[in-house]
């Protein structure tokens, strides 16, 4: 059986209280777990001593793999870490968020179901933000069961999990520059016939430190921009979502194939 390996994707934005004590937990947590893993940071242009600090981690484990790039926004993070993730050799795939908000006590909820799904979600259960962000996310959930005819209960959540071979076919399809891509690729696996996904309540704790990015005007005007995104991409769904399936049944073709192949090797060699 193909050994399973996960790569967490995690983007970094002036975390320097909290990063070391996010990843340390991270860490430690898949070693008792026994699973083989990599990170992959995307330093978002952090301008407090993050960068240092991820370098001196990285000093002292190999899996710790750092990113950096000009500031581009957490979506734009997020979207550069999947995609190096996905040519990673791991055969799963994770985000999370740096700002300790989330336990990876919860992640062997997710890891044991991986067999069954493609893509698993988690929802904030007692969500800890301002309540304007919680309004926010209702509204959300309100306008993409409108527009999709799909309840989703938490679309931007940043933790979950995928199959590799799954999400490189998704973002391959994600409108380009896209505010927050979690949300389409929420949406995507929600409609697809392709993909099998789960929601799983998650713990979620107030910020102990700093502040939250997008704060105020600059959170609504971001979820102003995301709702139109949200709107044009009905558009471009369906077509979307042939490519997405189509994509699947050539995987599972090849890998059925490769399976085959390795079957009669190892007879002729027995």
């Amino acid at each position: 059986m193909k050994s399973e390996s996960l790569t967490i994707v995690i983007p970094v934005y002036n975390e320097q209280d909290s990063i070391e004590t996010v990843l340390t937990g991270w860490h430690h947590s898949l070693k008792r777990e026994n699973i083989k893993h990599d990170f992959v940071i995307v330093n978002d242009g952090s301008t407090d001593d993050t960068g240092n600090i991820l370098e001196t981690l990285a000093k002292k484990w190999e899996c710790l793999h750092i990113y950096s790039q000009e500031n581009a926004g957490h979506g734009a993070a997020i979207k550069y870490g999947y995609s190096i993730a996905c040519n990673m050799n791991n055969n799963y795939i994770f985000q999370t968020d740096s700002d300790h908000q989330f336990t990876p006590a919860d992640f062997p909820k997710f890891w044991k179901e991986r067999q069954e799904y493609q893509a698993i979600f988690g929802i904030r259960h007692n969500r800890q933000d301002p309540p304007l962000r919680k309004i926010i996310t209702g509204l959300l959930q309100k306008i993409v069961f409108d527009i999709y005819d799909t309840n989703i209960p938490d679309a931007n959540i940043p933790y979950r999990l995928f199959r590799k071979n799954y999400l490189r076919n998704l973002i391959a399809v994600l409108p380009t520059g896209a505010f927050a891509p979690n949300i389409f690729l929420s949406i995507l696996c929600y409609k697809s016939k392709a993909i099998k996904t789960k929601s799983i309540d998650v713990v979620h704790f107030d910020r102990a430190h700093g502040e939250a990015k997008l704060i105020r005007f600059g959170l609504i005007k971001a979820c102003i921009q995301s709702f139109i995104e949200v709107f044009k991409f009905s558009y471009e769904l369906n077509r979307r979502l042939v490519f997405v399936a189509e994509k699947v049944e050539q995987d599972e073709y090849t890998s059925n194939q490769n399976n085959i192949t390795h079957s009669e090797t190892h007879l002729k060699v027995a």
